[in-house]
């Protein structure tokens, strides 16, 4: 007895529940099979209607082109081939504007004389189409109807005929042909398909192509060897469709299972009408998995409605249970809350001691990281006034010479002056004089450019014209190139090419490229240094391409890589630091561009070449124009 008192109340429920999930699938089946079939039989019968008024739109034609035109005029034996051409292209002509597949003329022999498709290879002019009802039918004086597959085309097509008479006697026959295609065309519906049988029940129309030329059930032997004799279907062979279950539903509707391509059952709901005129009947039929799909919606829906209502009962019996056991435990949670709340301020306090001790190291941190920063910068700059200082040690042999010359001209010029005016030759005296001028002039020139080059550069960017910089870094060594024969060729555009960048600077960097030139010509065979200068534009930006290219031996592959690396040099001990191309590269990244090494190919030999790329500027008027310096 306990046992039944526990359980009994669960096997109720778990009856009733499922007497109401089968009743409820069984209404919405009966509900949804009805909807759909009064869908079905409403497009069923607009597809009768559609289908009636496409071939009477074209019944009439063949009776009309023969009142249209006296045919029987092309039926004689003397009719020459010009005026059956003329007939073919009139026919064409009719096609064109009927919108139909085909028109043609045959004599009471049944051979096609002319046609509207006379120019295609598959012409029907010379086909003998005897054998064809429609022909038979309009011999005897009647229209005739006739649906088959085309003996020439092998397309599916329906035809109508008309006698073309002569005082009354049937001397021929006009047939106009339409392509069914055409009509299955608007036929595509996702959820069912459209059928249409002849008599035979062989499947001449089909939304579905692979279900055309089929039968609806399996045909006698007599019917299949009756078909193939009229040749209405071309000799081809008529399987049946693939149905595995077939049963009423009601007084006009059948269920059918057919097994589809991909070996996969559906299920269809059948409904089919009488086309009496055509000797057709039309055959609608529409997928059950709607009806399915409605009736497992109803059932989920069902059953969660259940579940739910179940659901709402547990929690109310277990809310009232709860409700008795909340009280009790709600004084010992208070008590717990108030102790973790305790401990939680506790560990707030201690851990914002920490953030404030942290946040202190931090500012501390940050302001160390911004002296060492400015440290670093103005021992950036030392180290390039350094760097520039050591280029002017390099230069002092030949600064010493570029003065000597001069001061030892000054003493001669000076000396013959006097003698000159001793003599009272004032003339050749001021000639003297006016010499001695030019040299003060030359040496007042190479102390400013000493002067230029050791200052500090600033802070500001400004339109630099490269060739402006190149004159002024050539100034310096072109003392040493004439002395070692070497040539300096410029590849520059005739217009000035500018960068944007600090004068001082640039000019630093191009001394230095040309420092390492000069030193990998040393002892080289050809002797030239190549200067470049262009455009490039690389993405959304616009660049300067610097290069300087000597015919030395190059780089070798493995100092690529560590070539602008600081104190990383080539030279012999004591000729440099090492740190010209690496304070170099620095510049060149504080202007916001790169500098790269690599060789190029020369005819004699394999040459280095210091690549710099600067951002382009386009001013109107450049303050570097004209003089090297500003």
């Amino acid at each position: 007895m306990p046992f039944i008192k526990k359980w009994l109340p669960s096997a109720l429920f778990t009856l009733i529940a499922t007497l109401v999930l089968w009743q409820s699938g069984q209404l919405t089946w009966d509900r949804e099979l009805q909807r759909l079939e009064n869908q079905a039989t409403n497009e069923l019968l607009l597809h009768v209607t559609s289908l009636r008024g496409k071939l009477e739109k074209y019944e009439y034609l063949p009776q009309l082109l023969t009142t249209q035109e006296d045919l029987s005029l092309y039926l004689r034996p003397d009719t020459t081939q010009d005026e059956l051409q003329q007939l073919n292209i009139l026919l064409d002509s009719y096609r064109v504007i009927a919108d139909v597949s085909d028109i043609y003329l045959m004599n009471h022999e049944g051979r096609t004389l002319a046609a509207s498709n006379w120019w295609r290879p598959d012409s029907f002019i010379g086909q003998n189409f005897a054998f064809r009802p429609y022909f038979q039918m309009a011999m005897q004086g009647q229209q005739g109807r006739f649906f088959g597959l085309g003996t020439t085309s092998g397309a599916r097509g329906y035809y109508y005929s008309w006698p073309v008479t002569f005082k009354d006697e049937v001397q021929g026959a006009l047939v106009v042909k339409i392509e069914i295609h055409a009509i299955e065309q608007p036929w595509r519906d996702p959820t069912g398909e459209l059928l249409v049988t002849d008599p035979d029940g062989v499947i001449f129309i089909s939304s579905r192509p692979e279900w055309r030329l089929s039968t609806i059930t399996e045909l006698p032997s007599e019917t299949l060897l009756h078909i193939n004799d009229s040749l209405r279907y071309a000799g081809r062979i008529l399987r049946p469709l693939p149905v595995i279950e077939r049963h009423p539903l009601g007084e006009q509707a059948e269920a059918l299972t057919i097994r589809m391509h991909n070996n996969q059952a559906r299920d269809y709901l059948l409904l089919s009408q009488d086309m009496p005129e055509a000797g057709w009947q039309v055959l609608m039929i529409k997928e059950l998995n709607t009806v399915r799909h409605q009736v497992l919606i109803v059932s989920l829906l069902s059953g969660s409605a259940l579940v739910l209502l179940t659901l709402v009962g547990l929690y109310l019996y277990q809310r009232r249970r709860s409700m008795k056991e909340h009280e009790e435990w709600k004084e010992q949670a208070h008590r717990v809350l108030q102790q973790a709340h305790d401990e939680l301020e506790n560990r707030v306090a201690t851990r914002t001691a920490d953030l404030s001790a942290s946040n202190q190291r931090l500012l501390e941190e940050i302001q160390q990281h911004e002296r060492t920063e400015s440290a670093l910068r103005n021992t950036q700059k030392e180290l390039v006034q350094t760097a520039k200082l050591a280029v002017l040690g390099q230069l002092s042999a030949s600064i010493n010479h570029e003065l000597n010359q001069p001061l030892a001209a000054l003493r001669s010029y000076a000396e013959n002056a006097r003698t000159f005016l001793s003599r009272n030759q004032p003339e050749t005296a001021d000639s003297n004089l006016e010499q001695i001028l030019q040299l003060t002039e030359r040496m007042a020139e190479i102390s400013t450019q000493l002067k230029m080059f050791s200052r500090k550069s600033g802070e500001q960017r400004v339109p630099v014209s490269v060739q402006a910089a190149f004159d002024y870094a050539l100034k310096l060594y072109w003392n040493q190139f004439q002395q070692q024969g070497i040539e300096v060729i410029r590849h520059f555009p005739e217009q000035e090419v500018f960068v944007l960048a600090d004068m001082v600077r640039l000019e630093q960097v191009l001394v230095n490229l040309l420092s390492n030139a000069l030193h990998a010509l040393k002892n080289a065979p050809l002797r030239q240094i190549h200067l470049r200068a262009d455009y490039e534009v690389d993405g959304t930006r616009d660049w300067v391409r610097i290069q300087v290219l000597d015919t030395g031996c190059g780089i070798p592959a493995n100092q690529l890589e560590e070539i602008f690396d600081p104190f990383f040099t080539s030279k012999d001990p004591g000729q440099g630091l090492g740190l010209g191309l690496s304070i170099s590269s620095r510049i060149v990244q504080d202007l916001n561009g790169r500098l790269e090494a690599s060789n190029q190919q020369q005819p004699h030999c394999t040459g280095a070449v210091l690549t710099l790329y600067l951002p382009a500027s386009y001013p109107e008027q450049s303050p570097t124009s004209g003089e090297p310096h500003v």
